[in-house]
């Protein structure tokens, strides 16, 4: 259920962060072009948000009620110009960007002039203008420059931080060195030194620097510590943490964390115990026991200091992780805990909560009876707390146990019921949850209904408005399903590797495994229908699920293309001069060659062989008609003739399964000879950006493949006579010798000697096979020489 998963994915991407493979770790072997794009993504994010990054992951180790959410104060264009932003309307941006700067030069103001400017050439940098990411450099000197004259010093700090960063990730060493002692200089007389010294630590985090900001990270603990700040230490000292878990040093992480334990307050050492299971967890194996007794002494922590906020959330943690380890009867157990917290609380609210988790942990166990039981007193006390949250995820849960006990109906009844209900008082996510429930109760009686697919369809719409992760992959589950069962093979495996997408994120096997048999099965499904069958239109383009008010209108108002690109490509086209206008095409038709194809590229994705001949001759039926433009066919294969070829990979069954395409197209060729069809096929391990890249073979070449970085072509070779091949040669006396060492000396004439084999005949010179011979490169530069300027769009492969 969406509601109660929360933590689970918070703790599994935490552990992600955390993990081998992480994205901290990744940094440190990031390529100057990713270290680029990464600033680009990233610049004044730390600015409009509190903290910094360094301390945004810190705050990951301390339980999620105790996290830091500080509002910060915005001036007005700020907000202004991250509305605009957010609707891609860059340009109305920089107009009141510009009308911004202007009052604030006519009022002598100088922070809103290096606002303004700051917030410039934010936007242009989002605009990937070039010019200005070129001179961004210099833009935020001025803008530091401007500040430093205003008296606001710690803005100016702000802006030598992203300048650091720029020059950093341009290796610049000597400019971020000046820059840095510039804001050192600035925390130095400041009286947060230990605070600006964990910023200046975010930045070399940010790009991978770690043993810099390791550096400022124990500057910032001895401030502290000097200072008798007990709660800045542990902040330093958590950061400290996050530097040695992104180095994989785990041990340094806890003893970081135990020595912030010794000078706090109990409910901060719970935080502490929270983050040191974080860290427990990361080590796997036997790491897991030891969180598990770090969130107990965590919680009894909570229970001392009388916290039972605390108390119920780590109880909370305890039970999903139990869930996430598979440790059904150890999640029950702990979720009775946590009820009878509530139950002496006397919140029902809260009550229906706990009630709620222990529904999960017994779906979990597979235990339907005792969920069922759990989640009609959760129902219960949801409605006399008016909550209307936790009612519908517990009716929602009931119409889930009924559907998988066999009782459609009263799946289908609580559903309408609850759908009702959540209209009525305009609850968008428990109209989804009930849609998703309803659809499948309404497919499960009649695989055929338009109702449960449009259900499935309208859920799928909520939960992406509302970025529900859960939801939005439950209902691709529920659709993907549906599409099988209706034998829609390409609607559904859509939806299934959305599906896939979610669980290898999330290292969900179980589910992964049970998507991959039901994909294999639809298969199997799908072409025993089309057998008897013809495709159907597909039901998702065909419109018959969208909603009345029809396609949405694009958000988007002005081309995100910088002006200077426009430019330097305006200048190319018009370097070649106006194009020739046809005035008659009728009469030009025969000389002209087709300036337009159709590539079809089925056979590299997922479909059955019947689906994919049938939907090529109706393509060739209707290219074929008289009143339709004879375009070519160019086929796409992949994995075919590389048993010809040489090619040692052995492609999979759904690549080869190609092979029916290809006798179909060379019949066509003969039956429709008005139809040009071009063949290609690509060795298995070509990805989608290297098959653009192979030379188009020359004209009138109708199969090609490429293989081992080689362009092949097929051709005719003579073969020996297939009947006369196993004859053996007769002696002069007749007759067949079977042995020929064992004869007598053939008769000798005084002129000459022959062998008597028969006379010849026409059939002995009629067999030929077919063989693909290598006759050049697969790649190479089509252009030889470079461009002329200002030609410079085209691409030089």
């Amino acid at each position: 259920s969406s509601g109660q998963s929360g933590y689970r994915f918070r703790l599994s991407l935490l552990l992600w962060s955390f993990g081998a493979t992480s994205g901290i770790e990744a940094i440190e072997v990031m390529k100057e072009s990713e270290k680029f794009e990464a600033f680009i993504t990233s610049m004044h994010a730390w600015r409009r948000q509190p903290g910094d990054a360094l301390q945004a992951v810190a705050e990951t180790l301390k339980l999620p009620s105790s996290q830091a959410k500080l509002q910060q104060n915005q001036p007005p264009l700020w907000k202004a110009v991250e509305e605009k932003i957010s609707k891609e309307a860059y340009g109305d941006a920089l107009v009141e960007i510009g009308s911004a700067l202007a009052a604030a030069k006519q009022a002598s103001d100088k922070a809103g002039q290096a606002l303004a400017l700051y917030l410039e050439s934010h936007v242009q940098v989002l605009q990937e203008d070039r010019k200005a990411i070129e001179g961004l450099s210099k833009s935020l000197e001025d803008v530091a420059h401007i500040y430093h004259e205003a008296g606001a010093l710690e803005e100016e700090a702000d802006v030598l931080k992203d300048l650091i960063e720029w020059h950093l990730v341009n290796s610049r060493k000597e400019e971020a060195e000046a820059a840095e002692k510039r804001l050192l200089g600035l925390i130095s007389a400041s009286q947060e030194e230990p605070y600006g010294l964990l910023k200046l630590a975010s930045v070399h985090f940010a790009i991978g620097a770690l043993d810099r900001a390791h550096g400022h990270v124990l500057q910032a603990v001895s401030g502290f510590a000097s200072k008798g700040n007990k709660a800045g230490q542990a902040m330093a000292l958590r950061a400290e943490a996050v530097l040695c878990l992104s180095q994989q040093k785990f041990d340094e992480g806890i003893k970081a964390l135990q020595q912030a334990m010794q000078t706090q307050e109990i409910a901060e050492k719970a935080n502490l115990q929270y983050g040191l299971s974080q860290i427990y967890c990361a080590m796997g194996g036997q790491g897991l026991n030891q969180a598990f007794a770090a969130l107990k002494e965590g919680r009894s922590l909570m229970k001392q200091a009388g916290n039972e906020e605390g108390e119920l959330e780590i109880l909370q943690i305890i039970q999903e992780l139990h869930m996430s380890s598979k440790q059904g009867a150890e999640a029950v157990a702990v979720g009775k805990e946590a009820l009878a917290v509530t139950q002496a609380s006397g919140d029902q609210k809260k009550e229906a909560q706990a009630l709620l988790r222990l529904v999960s942990a017994n779906l979990a166990s597979q235990n339907d009876a005792e969920a069922l039981k759990f989640a009609e007193e959760a129902e219960q006390k949801a409605h006399a707390a008016d909550d209307i949250t936790s009612e519908a995820q517990a009716t929602a849960n009931i119409g889930e146990i009924l559907l998988r006990r066999g009782d459609r109906q009263g799946a289908t009844s609580r559903c309408r019921q609850l759908l009702a209900t959540c209209r009525e008082r305009n609850h968008s996510a428990g109209q989804a949850s009930a849609m998703v429930v309803l659809g499948s109760a309404l497919l499960a009686e009649n695989a055929q209904s338009a109702e449960g697919m449009r259900c499935l369809q309208d859920a799928l719409r909520i939960y992406k408005s509302s970025d529900d992760f859960v939801g939005l992959y439950s209902a691709h589950f529920a659709l993907a399903n549906g599409f099988f069962t209706r034998g829609d093979l390409e609607d559904g495996l859509y939806h299934a590797r959305e599906v896939l997408s979610c669980c290898r994120r999330n290292g969900d096997r179980v589910n992964e495994d049970l998507v991959k048999q039901n994909i294999e099965k639809a298969r199997q499904m799908a072409a025993q229908i089309r057998m008897s069958q013809a495709k159907r239109p597909s039901i998702e383009n065909a419109g018959i699920l969208l909603s009345s008010s029809g396609p949405q209108a694009c958000k988007i108002q002005q081309s995100r293309v910088p002006g200077s690109l426009l430019n330097v490509v305006a200048a190319g086209r018009n370097y070649w001069g106006t194009p020739r206008q046809v005035q008659n095409a009728a009469a030009e038709a025969d000389d002209r060659p087709p300036s337009h194809c159709v590539v079809w590229s089925h056979p590299l994705s997922d479909c059955s062989p019947s689906q994919m001949c049938l939907d090529f001759m109706m393509l060739v039926g209707a290219m074929a008609k008289g009143d339709v433009p004879k375009l070519p066919i160019v086929v796409q294969t992949r994995g075919v003739m590389g048993r010809y070829t040489g090619d040692l990979t052995v492609g999979s069954m759904t690549n080869l399964q190609a092979v029916a395409l290809w006798g179909l197209l060379r019949t066509v060729r003969q039956e429709i000879a008005g139809v040009s069809i071009l063949a290609l096929d690509f060795a298995p391990g070509m990805t989608t950006q290297q098959i653009p890249r192979q030379l188009k073979p020359p004209l009138g070449v109708a199969e090609t493949a490429y293989y081992n970085k080689m362009r092949w072509e097929p051709q005719l070779a003579a073969v020996h006579s297939l009947l006369r091949r196993d004859l053996k040669r007769d002696n002069l006396a007749g007759g067949p010798q079977h042995d020929e060492s064992s004869t007598k000396a053939s008769t000798k004439f005084s002129r000459k000697a022959f062998s008597w084999t028969g006379p010849s005949t026409k059939m002995d010179f009629c067999w030929y096979r077919q063989e693909w011979k290598s006759v050049g490169a697969a790649e190479g530069e089509i252009i030889v020489k470079e461009p002329v300027v200002p030609v410079r769009s085209l691409r030089q492969y």
